[in-house]
């Protein structure tokens, strides 16, 4: 009755008010209008999101914090957040920030509902969940719109990421077949390949040993696919020889921005790939996919990411569910089993899973008869006027730098 006599504005103002009980009053009104979708809707559409969020920040009369109208608020979020759309304009209006700042506080009654709206907020938005957690699961369905921003700064709205000036950082990826073309031919023919191999929504649903068989084929394929249109494949240890960087900028260039559409990569890592893997697995393999992003902030596997499938009924001797890495950069197409209770993981699966950055150990070798000294650095040998790696190891170009401008001192008093 209220929602169709256009009362939701009207209880949106009320939350401006310095008195508290009206502020409390007010909130929980809103959270018994999200109970329904309907009611979700109509909250959206008269845009209260905003006003919500700003109650995260709510003070009384006195100009001190009130409590009660901020849980209030906390739950009507919580309850709002059950709607894709609106979980992803209160992500990106500073919700999921305020929440998260509220869940370290010390009022108790706060952090917990905090906590709880917090999971809401990630179960129906995706890319704030990959940025969060580092981590998009199997049942994390990802849609149009999807995007991935990296990692390493604060959570930052789609519409903001596209107004940023074109700059050296880390690229923003986007997924959207509605708007780019060369994206949505690649759905069409992964699809079409798909169904070519026997995948129906009939096999889909089973979980037989041949409906297993079709599905690990169509991962298969798809890898392939994807990365025949991003470069090919290369030998695990020339990994650092594939670059890619030049295409990054073009594609920037493309769109004025630093959002990359993922249709215009022609040649791209293992982040971009796993991304991109994801989103074409969740629209014609649902549920089966996992994308996993390596916690690393700096050097040669900054924002390393890969997948992981799974499929139901393919399980080990005990009954439990088997998982496997999937490559889609080196031997492309192949599954690594990630091992259970009872079988060993591939140990390949470790290899593409870079999951933490390695200790280094640093070795300073002098050597009088030839005036210099060498540096072993994490498989790395730095000679006085030479650079031999003896493994993937890089160093980030600064550390290079101090290191080298030491070795330069130390072969001077050498000498």
């Amino acid at each position: 009755m209220l929602l169709e006599m256009n009362a939701i504005p009207e209880f949106v103002k009320c939350l401006t008010y310095k008195d508290v009980d009206t502020q409390l009053s007010a909130a929980r009104a809103i959270g018994n209008f999200a109970m329904d979708s309907y009611g979700r809707q109509k909250l959206f559409e008269s845009k209260a999101m905003a006003p919500l969020v700003a109650q995260l920040e709510a003070k009384d009369e006195n100009g001190k914090d009130a409590i009660e109208p901020r849980r209030a608020a906390i739950l009507a979020i919580g309850k709002c957040a059950s709607d894709r759309s609106s979980a992803v304009e209160l992500c990106d209006i500073g919700a999921l920030s305020k929440l998260l700042s509220l869940m370290d506080t010390h009022w108790k009654q706060l952090g917990q509902a905090a906590e709880d709206a917090v999971e809401r907020l990630l179960q129906k938005s995706q890319s704030a969940k990959l940025w969060l957690r580092g981590e998009v699961d199997f049942e994390d369905r990802t849609s149009d719109g999807w995007f991935d921003m990296g990692v390493g700064r604060p959570y930052t709205s789609l519409t903001d990421l596209q107004k940023e000036t074109i700059n050296t950082n880390r690229e923003v990826l986007l997924a959207d077949a509605s708007q780019d073309n060369r994206l949505k031919q690649l759905v069409e023919e992964v699809k079409g390949e798909c169904a070519s191999l026997g995948l129906t929504q009939i096999i889909l649903d089973k979980r037989d040993i041949a409906s297993t068989d079709i599905k690990k084929k169509c991962v298969v394929k798809i890898a392939e696919i994807l990365s025949q249109r991003l470069g090919g494949s290369i030998l695990y240890d020339k990994y650092m020889d594939f670059g890619y960087s030049t295409e990054i900028q073009r594609c920037k260039q493309l769109r004025k921005s630093n959002v990359v559409w993922v249709g215009d990569l022609k040649k791209a890592g293992c982040r971009h790939r796993a991304f991109l893997f994801k989103y074409l697995c969740d629209l014609v393999l649902p549920y089966l996919c996992r994308l996993e992003r390596t916690k690393i902030e700096r050097g040669a596997h900054v924002g390393h990411a890969w997948n992981v499938v799974k499929f139901f009924g393919d399980v080990d001797q005990e009954g439990q569910q088997k998982t496997y890495t999937v490559d889609l950069m080196h031997n492309v197409g192949s599954l690594y089993e990630n091992g259970t209770d009872f079988n060993p993981a591939d140990e390949w699966a470790a290899k593409y899973q870079v999951k933490e950055e390695r200790n280094a150990t640093i070795f300073l070798t002098s050597h009088p008869e030839e005036g210099c000294v060498s540096l072993h650095f994490a498989g790395m040998k730095l000679n006085h006027g030479f650079l031999v790696f003896s493994s993937r190891s890089l160093i980030a170009l600064k550390s290079l730098f101090v290191y080298l401008m030491e070795l330069f001192i130390v072969t001077i008093h050498q000498a």
